[in-house]
């Protein structure tokens, strides 16, 4: 089985979430073949490889799935073949590897647990919250979760994590005004839905700096607004999307207020209405104490780096699965100069990271084994 080779293929197909069904399909392919593991389907792409051989609990490993809608600028061999698609975020090479560990697994006949995970939907659409409502997990007894992420601004040969809350709360929302169009000449007859927007969008940056001027606590952004469908009439219709970030739930909850108070606000003063419309939401990843401690120990004996990292702004939905059982994720490194990283048309980590990982994944199974 050639690792490389795989992630050209996968590299080549790059899907959305929950449409990942030639993903799904070239990896069940891999393995159509392997009696020692148990396929589990969903009613949605993804695949879960149980591998049972002796008593005991499981350890999971989960890779994502689902690519991203942009155009490949690669130029590489192996560019997506599907138009206004492109594995950006690297989960070809996060499927490459938990591959590369099915197989070593398998080969060497391990005695052991674990659940091999393939989710689909990770960028935005709850592939991970709606694997656990299927219930299917609540058939092991899992005492470890792990997974990793590509990062290209972190040297090929380096992983790094911390202890405690890694990755942030994550909540997109859309925020909408409804008022009503006339001629710019009668404006008295509108209701101007994009000076509401306009309002709201001022006011509620303003009172989010006087709650957290500190800079590293939240973050809150609308990226997108759109309004209107002439220049001389009044916009009848206005919309704002925008992400949350905060390491605390507790102010996720007061910013998802601010934001419809001033919503409100905004659309009484021009006497229309206003609606919030909350999307994907990831739980923050909590990485545990001990698991960390496990990863220096496994990379420092490999010739591999470790460094202790900061906490981020990023979402990842693996925090819902560290909020179910003892987990870990880290960063494993792919930059060798080229300074591109995740969600760039030109992002391509290098196979080298293949590797790398793998060795670091077959560690952490062997560190759980002995514990």
């Amino acid at each position: 089985m050639n690792l490389i080779r795989i992630r050209e293929d996968l590299h080549r197909i790059p899907e959305l979430g929950f449409e990942e069904k030639k993903t799904q399909a070239y990896i069940l392919d891999l393995f159509r073949k392997e009696n020692t593991l148990k396929v589990h389907l969903f009613e949605f792409p993804g695949i879960l490889f149980e591998y049972h051989h002796g008593s005991g609990p499981y350890v999971l490993f989960r890779a994502d799935m689902d690519a991203l809608p942009l155009e490949e600028e690669t130029n590489c061999a192996f560019s997506s073949i599907h138009p206004g698609l492109m594995h950006a975020c690297g989960h070809d090479i996060h499927m490459t590897i938990l591959i590369g560990l099915m197989k070593r697994v398998i080969e060497y006949n391990l005695n052991g647990n674990l659940l091999f995970l393939f989710q689909p939907a990770e960028e935005g659409r709850g592939g991970a919250e709606r694997i656990i409502k299927t219930g299917i997990l609540n058939n092991f007894k899992i005492k470890a979760a792990y997974a990793l992420h590509v990062n290209g601004t972190l040297p090929l040969g380096w992983v790094a994590s911390k202890p405690g809350i890694f990755f942030a709360n994550a909540h997109e929302v859309h925020v909408l005004f409804h008022g009503r169009s006339a001629h710019i000449a009668f404006p008295e007859q509108g209701r101007n839905a994009l000076a509401a927007g306009v309002m709201f969008y001022s006011q509620f940056k303003q009172r989010l700096a006087l709650e957290f001027p500190a800079a590293d606590e939240v973050a809150c952004e609308f990226g997108k607004m759109q309004a209107g469908t002439v220049m001389n009439a009044i916009a009848a219709e206005c919309s704002l999307e925008g992400s949350i970030r905060t390491y605390q739930d507790k102010h996720m909850d007061f910013i998802c207020r601010l934001i419809e108070v001033s919503a409100a606000q905004a659309a009484g003063s021009y006497d229309l209405q206003s609606e919030v419309i909350y999307k994907a939401y990831y739980r923050h990843v909590y990485n545990n104490h001990i698991l960390v401690e496990q990863l220096k120990q496994v990379v420092q004996n490999n010739d591999i780096n470790y460094r202790e990292t900061e906490r981020v702004f990023t979402g990842e939905d693996f925090g819902f699965f560290t909020h179910l059982y003892p987990g870990l994720l880290f960063w494993l490194g792919t930059d060798t100069g080229e300074k591109q990283d995740l969600h760039s048309s030109r992002f391509l980590p290098s196979d080298a990271a293949i590797d790398i990982g793998l060795e670091v994944f077959w560690r952490l199974f062997q560190a759980e084994e002995k514990t």
